[in-house]
């Protein structure tokens, strides 16, 4: 089992031991859907459930396998949204993100956090197939079963919990013996228990089919996808019955679950989707970003270049993409900037990722001020071309960091925080270039805000207070952290007070509740 995933299970396993009893109002089931019972108010609270989400993500965003590449971020996020946009939880917040890993598999986290195997992206056929799985994890998400896994724990022993999830571990590591693992486990903790929450499971993975298999449909995607990744995966499996792939470990597939998903496929008809240029794309970063020690870059290299020079490839815009990135990763410089402009000539379509790579190449080979004057240029003018494209407005200001063009950073990152105070990376950069500027009652404002958004109070006040001991900014700027600074301070004694009346312990500066 990967670093990740076991990490996550201890986080996720802490969280659960430390939940309190929440209440949530009662919701209706959707149509066709096996019941798993009412939402009452034995299931976690949306707020509560949002907070261990958040409490795990802190944990996977220190993690080496999660992979903080913005244009990856931007297209899993596109597409998700997509999908979100015409489904019952276009209400609820969520956040795509990618792990580096080779495995076929997608995951959703409390609080409707998905992540996404780079080997699922690399693997699969076609977009619709990708599209299918994210609206699968949407789909457990909406429904909330994993708060509803939690609070069918609530009633068990520390035991009967670690027993379950050692079991599943054994299940899944695919080795000869797992099985007797497995049983061994049941049997060493309460067995009714742990029966009850794969029964759980199974029904869980149904429901999320059909609802997923709704906001494709919704969506546009093919609904085809679905069931032609899963046959895929279950022909992998019997081929391979000593290794099935990673998603069906995590994600039973019965015969059944895919007879009706087929069905369903069939009984609708749709006009073929082409794949997105932008999909092409970022299976061609991907492949390059997979694996990027030396050796790694070569054969990503050689790839590609095999690919455009016999015309090989799906797509040839995508060939010359990921000829640029690996080049350029290789400091192969000339070959780096002539297929970026190779990939951006060969295709028409308006895309964030082609017009980075052509600004990136160019300021990685600039040899003047001038040249890289002309990078920064056409990164601008893709900025203000995509303005709700985060990788363009991220590649921008990076530039200007390169060129020690801080009071720029400054002034573009103000007028993006004006549209939205969402993005952590914002501040950090914020505070960066704050830094470098040399004022620091803004610089630890800025980073204040980042920590509030990493879901850590106590390193914001922190920071609010060393931006008032600096005290170099102006009155209205003091003003503003004085009256963050009781905001804040006001929040943390508000939740002090919650925990000591439900007579748990604060979180620890990780975010794990304290025995």
């Amino acid at each position: 089992m990967p670093l990740l995933a076991r990490r996550l299970i201890v986080t996720l396993l802490s969280c659960a031991l430390a939940l309190p009893t929440g209440v949530a109002p009662a919701r209706a089931q959707a149509p066709d859907l096996p019941a798993l019972g009412d939402m009452t108010h034995d299931d976690l609270s949306p707020a509560n459930e949002r907070r261990v989400g958040e409490q795990i993500m802190r944990q996977v965003r220190r993690d080496p396998a999660y992979l903080a590449d913005p244009d990856t971020q931007d297209y899993l996020n596109t597409l998700g949204f997509k999908l979100v946009s015409v489904s019952p939880a276009r209400y609820m917040d969520f956040e795509f993100f990618a792990v580096r890993d080779p495995m076929l598999n997608a995951f959703a986290l409390p609080g409707g956090f998905i992540g996404v195997h780079t080997g699922l992206v690399l693997g699969a056929a076609n977009e619709s197939e990708l599209a299918s799985v994210l609206a699968h994890e949407i789909g457990h998400v909406e429904q909330r079963h994993i708060a509803r896994l939690l609070a069918k724990q609530r009633d068990s022993t520390f035991i009967a919990i670690g027993a379950l999830l050692l079991a599943l571990l054994a299940a899944r590591s695919g080795s000869s013996s797992s099985g007797d693992a497995a049983q061994a486990a049941i049997a060493a903790g309460q067995a009714a228990a742990v029966q009850q929450q794969l029964n759980f499971s199974r029904e869980a993975e149904r429901e999320a089919d059909r609802v997923g298999f709704q906001t494709l449909l919704g969506a546009g995607f093919d609904p085809a996808g679905m069931s032609s990744f899963f046959s895929r995966l279950q022909q992998g499996t019997r081929i391979y019955e000593s290794a099935a792939p990673e998603y069906l470990r995590t994600h039973p597939l019965t015969v059944e679950r895919l007879s009706d998903i087929q069905n369903r496929a069939r009984e609708v008809r749709v006009r073929p989707r082409p794949d997105s240029l932008d999909f092409q794309l970022v299976r061609s970063r991907l492949r390059v970003l997979q694996d990027e020690s030396p050796q790694g870059l070569r054969d990503s290299a050689l790839y590609f270049r095999t690919q455009v020079e016999n015309r090989t490839a799906p797509s040839l815009t995508a060939a010359y993409y990921g000829l640029a990135l690996a080049s350029m990763k290789l400091d192969d410089r000339a070959t780096a900037v002539e297929a970026a402009r190779n990939a951006r000539l060969s295709s028409q379509a308006p895309s964030p990722m082609l017009d980075k790579i052509v600004s990136q190449t160019l300021y990685a080979a600039a040899r003047t001020d001038a040249e890289r004057a002309e990078a920064i240029r056409l990164a601008r003018e893709a900025a203000a071309r995509y303005p709700v494209s985060r990788l363009s407005a991220l590649h921008y200001v990076d530039l200007l960091q390169k060129s020690d063009q801080h009071e720029a950073v400054v002034a573009f990152l103000r007028d993006q925080l004006a549209l939205s105070r969402s993005d952590p990376r914002l501040f950090e950069l914020t505070a960066r270039s704050y830094e470098r500027l040399g004022r620091r009652t803004l610089q630890h404002q800025a980073t204040a805000e980042l920590y509030v958004l990493l879901g850590s109070p106590p390193a914001a006040i922190e920071q609010l207070q060393l931006a008032r001991r600096a005290n170099d900014a102006d009155f209205y700027t003091m003003s503003e952290v004085d009256a963050r600074l009781r905001q804040l301070n006001q929040q943390m004694r508000e939740y002090r007070e919650q925990l000591a009346r439900e007579g748990r312990a604060p979180p620890d500066e990780d975010g794990r509740a304290r025995r």
